[in-house]
């Protein structure tokens, strides 16, 4: 078990971005400053070679002109916020908007392109922070934040945790994209979620209700199978998103349990997903268009790839009935994703 931290890059605005390698067990992790990225995850295969299951850029430039958040930690909130802001306690906030008149995944200038301060903290395990001030992206109050990455043999934890000094609200992920085969389609990857229902959305992906039933849809994965089974169903979700990119309610308390199940299905590599989130969002990558600076060598396209974002329903700012999004002064935010490989 072991922590490593190499240099990997400076921004185009002179910023020092590191790597730094963890090492547990046959499994290796590498996270970037720049983002809190998962650069990499590397896992025994078959014939006991390392697969890396997780998408990403060889250079900082490649992720600087990512559009995708390939392997990003995502905040100040994740997903979509529509009607350009929101409103706390009667005061409404207007928020910097990237995607017409909502804010995607933090704004122009969110978690995902800011450079954290890391240090090492547990034999295989860093721990990234971000301080976020007041106003920044539209957001009320400084938040102080942090990210750590655990590596153990057969899994890595994700911890999060924030506080600010204004009510503000807080809603954070990862947005790693998984190909459990090491390259090529996922539509043969067979997926389990713990989920009755999910939350149906406009063409602008913002929710239309907080949830439908799952069962007799194409979004029934309680039992598992093939991700591109239904994905070509004449279901107007589906046309209206081009694939899977929608919520999914847990049947989670608030502890860590198990949300879903995604296994490869060349390699046979299954890897759990356990989190503390009331919520997941699938994505199958319908849109992902990364053409240079990819690990592969060669351009990342749609559906090579799917996310298992733990996390609130979009646009939750707006309807906070649908989660504790809104945090406090004095209040801790503290939520946990594990990935777990079988």
């Amino acid at each position: 078990m072991s922590v490593e931290r190499r240099p990997f890059g400076v921004t185009r605005d002179g910023r020092q971005v590191d790597k730094l390698l963890l090492r547990s067990g046959e499994m290796e992790a590498e996270v970037l400053t720049y983002g809190g990225r998962l650069a990499a995850l590397r896992v025994p295969g078959p014939a006991g070679e390392l697969v890396d299951v997780v998408l990403g850029c060889t250079t900082v430039e490649g992720y600087e002109a990512d559009a995708a958040y390939l392997g990003a930690i995502v905040g100040r909130c994740a997903n979509r916020i529509g009607n350009g802001g929101f409103s706390i306690d009667g005061c409404r906030y207007d928020l910097a908007c990237n995607e017409g008149s909502k804010q995607l995944h933090g704004g122009p200038a969110g978690w995902s392109f800011r450079v954290f301060d890391a240090v090492q903290s547990g034999e295989s395990a860093v721990t990234l922070t971000l301080r976020e001030e007041d106003g920044a992206n539209g957001y009320p109050g400084t938040m102080d934040a942090s990210v750590t990455y655990t590596l153990t043999p057969g899994a890595l934890e994700i911890r999060y945790q924030a506080v600010c000094d204004k009510a503000t609200v807080c809603n954070l992920t990862n947005h790693s994209y998984f190909n459990l085969n090491g390259g090529g389609s996922v539509l043969g990857h067979r997926l389990w979620l713990a989920a009755e229902a999910y939350t149906p959305v406009d063409g602008d992906s913002l929710p239309t209700a907080l949830s439908a039933p799952v069962e007799g849809t194409p979004f029934d994965f309680r039992q598992e199978r093939p991700l591109g089974r239904d994905i070509g169903a004449d279901h107007p979700q589906l046309c209206l998103a081009g694939g899977y990119d929608h919520n999914f309610l847990l049947r989670g308390t608030g502890e860590l349990a198990l949300a879903a199940r995604l296994t490869g299905d060349r390699t046979g590599i299954a890897m759990e997903t356990w989190t503390t989130q009331p919520g997941l969002q699938l994505y199958t990558a319908n849109g992902l268009c990364q053409e240079r600076d990819t690990k592969s060598g060669a351009p990342y396209g749609p559906r090579e790839a799917v996310c298992l974002e733990t996390q609130l329903p979009p646009d939750s700012p707006n309807h906070p009935q649908w989660g504790p999004v809104v945090l406090r002064p004095g209040q801790v935010y503290r939520q946990t994703t594990v990935y777990r490989f079988l």
